[in-house]
């Protein structure tokens, strides 16, 4: 039983993964906002200003006020959505500045960051890409521009599932960057992670919940789904047993019980396991008949045989955990653990009858001898050895013999000793019997001349 129930909780948790996906259980990418220095500003010391004191200030050229213009309208169509005007004005912006008037390294990079952010609204990935690389080729960028493109480029490498370079551009920000965002320090986390960088991946995890704590943020459930992926495919399954806790307090859910219960499964820590999914159970998040056949061995494992029936019982009467076989034997086992073996009975006759199995009804008959149902006994036992006899049909012939020596019919009762003898591993007993049934004979023959 134990091995099915782990079976079934390994794959709950590989469910619980797959369903929420990539992009759902990391990160959604954060929508790019405008390019990376909308031009505002007249040169770039207003840039440089913008990106903070600590940041150096570098020697840039100034963008003219006639480009600054031609600019600005470049902006007013993007923002309107008419991007065909958009690319038209800044082709025309290229064609319109050559030879000793030709734009300057910082009037390209602003050009090519207008074209990033047009083919990221439409979707053009690959072209937005190749646009923010050509503004980083250029030299002298303000600060505040270069670590804004760094961040969109990395992003959308993230988008194109290029994992290497979003996690190479991202650590090239991070040493450019002001007290980078938590947000940036889990996007830089599920870039490790793709890479199989599951260390890295962890260490940047604890580095943005820290971050969030010291800016008094309360962290986020998609940054503890990150975690979870991380430590569980690394194999820690300890450190996802506490990412799924702290889920499971800050975010109760079904979901977040069933893996923490498989997980400790895996960890052979049976009482957390059962705890975590009783909560789940008495939350009424149970309704699928695998999650509760599960919760019904758990039980079982617990030496709780009455919960574990009354859970089939109730699933039962509820519609949700089919009548069969299979079903009927688990609540008969477990009402026999508790006990309660007439009601035990009921249940392993309409299992035997379902699934007519030899080694069911060889159980059943051996359950019914020990509650003095010897009639039911015999059928039993018969329709085993009919079937076959069970794994051990030698065993089923002595039950045989017994219930029919409890009817007195002593003969059959031989007859069934006799054949159960032939194995060796019954002979014994069969043996006895034979001599105790020779010695009731002889007494019921001399009762019977007495009187």
């Amino acid at each position: 039983m134990n091995g099915a129930l782990q079976g079934r909780q390994r794959g709950a948790i590989r469910r619980g993964l797959s369903r929420l996906g990539v992009a759902a259980a990391l990160l959604a990418l954060p929508a790019l906002l405008a390019p990376a220095g909308w031009p505002g500003a007249s040169s770039a010391r207003a840039e440089d200003a913008r990106a903070g004191q600590a940041q150096e200030t570098r020697r840039t050229p100034t963008l003219r006020n006639e480009v600054h213009a031609k600019l600005a309208d470049v902006q007013k169509a993007a923002e309107a959505g008419d991007f065909a005007t958009a690319e038209r004005l800044l082709a025309a912006l290229q064609a319109g500045f050559s030879g000793k008037r030709a734009l300057n390294s910082y009037e390209l990079a602003n050009v090519h960051n207008f074209y990033a952010y047009i083919y990221y609204s439409q979707q053009k990935h690959p072209e937005a890409i190749r646009a923010y690389e050509k503004v980083l080729a250029q030299p002298g960028l303000p600060g505040a521009m270069e670590t804004g493109t760094r961040y969109s480029l990395a992003q959308l490498y993230v988008a194109t599932a290029d994992w290497k370079r979003a996690a190479a551009m991202l650590e090239s920000w991070f040493r450019i960057a002001e007290e980078p965002a938590p947000e940036a320090w889990m996007l830089l986390a599920q870039t490790n992670y793709q890479i199989g960088e599951y260390d890295r991946a962890l260490g940047n995890i604890d580095k943005g919940m820290a971050e969030a704590r010291r800016r008094g943020m309360a962290p986020k459930e998609n940054w503890y789904l990150l975690a979870r992926m991380v430590s569980y495919d690394k194999g820690d399954l300890r450190r996802t047993a506490s990412v799924l806790e702290a889920l499971a307090r800050q975010w109760p859910r079904k979901d977040y019980f069933v893996q923490l219960s498989a997980i400790h499964g895996e960890l052979k820590d049976e009482p957390r396991q059962l705890a975590a999914m009783e909560v789940a159970y008495l939350a009424g998040w149970l309704g699928e008949e695998r999650e509760l056949v599960n919760m019904a061995y758990l039980y079982l494992g617990a030496d709780m045989p009455w919960k574990a029936a009354r859970v089939l019982e109730q699933g039962m009467e509820a519609g949700k955990v089919e009548a069969g076989a299979k079903n009927l034997e688990l609540i008969g086992i477990a009402l026999r653990q508790a006990r309660e073996n007439r009601r035990a009975i009921v249940y392993l006759e309409r299992a035997a009858a379902l699934a007519g199995d030899a080694e069911m009804w060889a159980r059943l008959a051996n359950l019914q001898l020990d509650e003095d149902a010897s009639e039911q006994a015999v059928e039993a036992a018969r329709k085993a050895l009919a079937m076959g006899g069970g794994r051990r049909p030698d065993h089923t012939q002595v039950v045989l013999g017994m219930a029919l020596y409890n009817l007195g019919r002593y003969d059959e009762a031989r007859a069934a000793f006799t054949e159960a003898g032939h194995d060796p591993r019954s002979e014994q007993v069969a043996t006895q019997w034979l001599h105790f049934l020779q010695t009731e004979i002889a007494r019921a023959a001399q009762l019977a001349q007495e009187l």
